[in-house]
């Protein structure tokens, strides 16, 4: 066994095996990933209200309200110089959609049944002497050319049979691939029927909705707080029909600061009732935890923007959705290195392959104050959230050793081999996020394949089925970068298993974060042999 020093810079790195740069591998394919991944506007709509002026009534019912973000969006915040379709993802738009939500449409459609592809003609002028499909079919082009994947379309509401089939002969025509149906459709679901039929390549998001915490949320000292998608339940029956028949599940919209632990509950509720059935064809979409859906080979609906500094109350910036010390909007470059991960390990229906966890559930609480949220009942309020400790699909379940608090830790194989591990942080009554390191052991059989490591650890060890021969390099690569460098002489090799330090994993993990970036650690491992 051999272990160096944990200082750790590039270019020694580099230096260290006697190669130039362009001698290293690059680990993350070229092509953008095929996976059904988003970037929504909603989140910037809604921190488009009132931006600029002091915040004095930070309640979301009365003022930042859902029609009031309705009219935020437009040509202009869309395609003008600043427009947001401009200045998101530089990196990586070809791996995402980009989809416009409620507040695109005709405002002349009565709430709650917004179920049209009709283009509103006063906040897209551009558009406005087009016919409706030609004008959805422009938006869809100017999206492309901008290097996005495309046009994603928000709808709400149940269309009739004939209503459905024109609209998907709309997208098609207009080159549309993705609908978020936000309520609706899942009686006779005519949407998926006619897109089956007339335009398989349209991807079709359902929800059942779940409300913004789990159950038994305000309940002091349970040991798990289980999700309305709870096994037995007349909501779990209703979510499992919907993932039959359709392309994406989305767990729904949880409330900030323990969004986390939420939407781990409601993945872990509905593996542990689908995982091996192979009529559960939908993928998971876990709204914005792109390290949870890296490891469990989940779906995202990114919504994260980089404006802040311009909603200001009590000294803190005000964002409904973003909230606590864990700074998302500082966060970008985690959307760059989940779908870079992706193009790598595509994602998992429900229905892939096994699921494990561990019988311990980690609960996570807070107080909800004035501004945390838009959920009334919740403020002032312990609010409680669990998940299990450790989640796997189809692999065993790592061990995790910590002193003290320990993180989440999530882990899975992938159809083509690769592997994921993943760490993600915690929520307590006196932080409303922090990442506590353990070391954890993963087994990766042979280890040819790639693994992807994202977060924070204290170690990392990988346990090959087979002794570690001698001469193997251990290549790892920033999910950024373009180049993998030679890590050996930094890592511990004895026997079985290959370590590394914790300290390491962030160096390389985070080395193309952009300037004030705070993003987690994201990297591809890759033991050559």
């Amino acid at each position: 066994m051999f272990k160096l020093g944990l200082v750790f810079t590039i270019a020694f790195a580099l230096s260290a095996v006697g190669c130039a740069a362009n001698d290293a591998p690059n680990l993350v394919p070229d092509e953008a990933c095929t996976a059904p991944n988003y970037w929504c506007t909603w989140y910037w709509q809604n921190y488009k209200i009132k931006a600029g002026e002091p915040v004095v009534e930070p309640d979301a019912q009365k003022i930042y309200t859902n029609p009031a973000a309705r009219e935020e969006l437009d040509e202009e915040t869309l395609l003008g110089p600043d427009g947001w379709a401009r200045v998101l993802l530089p990196q990586t738009r070809g791996d995402y959609y980009f989809l416009i939500d409620h507040g695109w449409q005709d405002k002349s459609i009565k709430r709650n049944t917004f179920f049209s592809l009709v283009m509103e003609k006063g906040d897209f002028p551009s558009y406005a002497d087009l016919e409706p499909k030609e004008r959805i079919k422009r938006l869809n082009d100017e999206i492309k050319a901008l290097g996005w994947r495309g046009l994603g379309l928000w709808v709400r509401g149940t269309p009739t049979k004939e209503e459905a089939r024109k609209f998907v002969e709309w997208s098609k025509y207009a080159g549309i691939e993705y609908w978020k149906i936000d309520g609706g459709d899942t009686r006779d679901y005519w949407s998926f029927k006619a897109k089956q039929e007339i335009y398989p390549q349209l991807v079709l998001e359902y929800v059942t909705g779940a409300g913004p915490l789990n159950t038994r949320w305000d309940k002091p000292g349970l040991p798990e707080y289980p999700s309305v998608y709870e096994p037995g339940t007349n909501r779990a029956r209703f979510a499992l029909d919907v993932i039959r028949q359709s392309d994406v599940f989305r767990t729904y919209d949880a409330a900030p600061l323990l969004v986390t632990p939420v939407s781990m509950q409601r993945v872990h509720d509905i593996l542990v009732q689908t995982a091996g059935k192979g009529e559960y064809i939908a993928h998971l979409n876990i709204q914005d935890d792109t390290q949870v859906a890296a490891a469990l080979g989940c779906v995202v609906a990114v919504k994260r923007h980089p404006m802040n500094g311009s909603r200001m109350y009590k000294g803190e910036d005000l964002h409904f959705q973003i909230r606590g010390n864990r700074r998302v909007e500082n966060r970008l470059n985690e959307m760059d290195r989940f779908v870079r991960w992706q193009r790598i390990a595509p994602p998992m229906v429900a229905g892939h392959g096994t699921y494990h966890h561990s019988e311990e559930f980690l609960v996570n609480k807070i107080v909800f104050r004035p501004g945390d949220t838009w959920f009334r009942a919740s403020i002032g309020k312990m609010v409680h959230a669990s998940a299990p400790a450790v989640m796997s699909r189809n692999i065993e379940l790592p061990v995790v050793k910590a002193e003290g608090d320990k993180p989440h830790v999530m882990a899975s194989r992938f159809p083509n081999g690769a592997v994921c591990v993943a760490t993600e942080g915690r929520t307590r009554p006196d932080e409303s996020w922090y990442h506590p390191r353990a070391d954890v052991t993963l087994k990766v059989d042979d280890g040819v394949e790639p693994i992807g490591v994202f977060g924070h650890f204290k170690s990392l060890t990988l346990t090959l089925d087979k002794p570690v021969p001698a001469g193997v390099i251990v290549w790892a690569q920033d999910l950024k970068a373009d180049r993998a460098i030679d890590i050996t002489g930094k890592v511990t090799i004895g026997g079985h298993t290959v370590t590394l330090p914790g300290q390491l994993i962030d160096e390389v993990g985070t080395a193309k974060n952009d300037p004030g970036d705070i993003s987690t650690p994201g990297l591809v491992l890759k033991i050559a042999k």
